[in-house]
């Protein structure tokens, strides 16, 4: 599967919009990478990214089991492409 569609499946439900089920809503990941940190305070770099999918990060959860080393590439390459 491509980072594109990756994001579209996994990714937008609950950062694109407003998802009914949560108090508070994640952070909307367009320009990710453009500033120096991600919205958890750590660095904005390619191996925090992957580590924040594949371990979850507070009410976001572990992808690990859900998503493939490659899968996980293609969406951070995905990622790397919002404005």
């Amino acid at each position: 599967m491509q980072g594109r569609a990756l994001f579209e499946d996994q990714c937008a439900p609950c950062h694109q919009g407003a998802h009914p089920e949560l108090r508070k809503q994640p952070p909307k990941l367009e320009g990710l990478f453009k500033s120096k940190s991600l919205p958890s305070g750590a660095p904005a770099t390619d191996a925090r990214v992957r580590k924040t999918i594949i371990e979850g990060q507070g009410t976001m959860p572990a992808f690990d089991q859900r998503l493939s080393e490659k899968d996980v590439d293609d969406l951070v390459k995905y990622l790397r492409t919002l404005k």
